[in-house]
């Protein structure tokens, strides 16, 4: 079965109905400016609750999440802006847990960044190339570039635009894990219990 990570979550509900479809991790975004944005009260209130691997996305707030990941039980740190390698191995440092480094590449070409961060981060994330967006723009990014990402010896994953419609192609792509947001959701931050249904019959079909 491919593995699935739920970001984008504010709700229990939500995250407990992934965790019982099967989803490989649950997201939960502390960056203010996200339209899926989270407290850390909130999270509190939700994440110990769960028995899924939980992380936190962060955009350019590398002590941030370091502070955070020591009052919540984060299972991961996902860095998701434009936190250089040198960020990364300060995180790896203060960090036991999982790692993963955003990249909104354009092209094959952008994709030579990575060889930068081999070795400091567990996981590469792919997200779409969206002007102003960090990510959550529900814009496609290119399935190509994910298969075209495993040459630098980093597990991959794949963002941007995936939905119950496509997910089942887009498994196809090569990624090791498929990230979805926008795509199960009812509205920003809320997911929509049967699209979350058919994303994860998409994905075992």
């Amino acid at each position: 079965m491919t593995r699935v990570k739920i970001c984008g979550l504010t709700r229990l509900e939500d995250a407990q109905q992934a965790q019982d479809l099967g989803a490989w991790a649950l997201g939960f975004i502390f960056y203010p400016k996200s339209k899926r944005f989270v407290t850390a009260e909130a999270a509190t209130a939700i994440i110990p609750k769960l028995t899924t691997q939980c992380f936190g996305v962060f955009v350019n707030q590398t002590d941030e999440a370091l502070a955070l990941a020591k009052s919540i039980p984060l299972s991961g740190l996902q860095l998701h802006g434009d936190e250089t390698p040198d960020e990364c191995r300060k995180a790896r440092a203060n960090f036991s847990g999982t790692l993963i480094k955003a990249l909104r590449p354009k092209s094959r070409e952008d994709l030579a960044v990575i060889a930068a961060y081999k070795g400091i981060v567990d996981y590469i994330l792919l997200d779409a190339a969206a002007d102003g967006h960090y990510g959550g723009s529900g814009a496609t990014t290119d399935w190509q570039l994910a298969q075209d990402a495993k040459v630098y010896g980093v597990p991959v994953i794949l963002a941007g635009g995936l939905n119950p419609d496509n997910i089942a192609a887009a498994a196809k792509a090569g990624a090791d894990v498929l990230d979805l947001s926008s795509g199960v959701e009812a509205a920003p931050g809320i997911k929509d219990p049967a699209k979350m249904k058919a994303l994860f019959e998409g994905v075992i079909s």
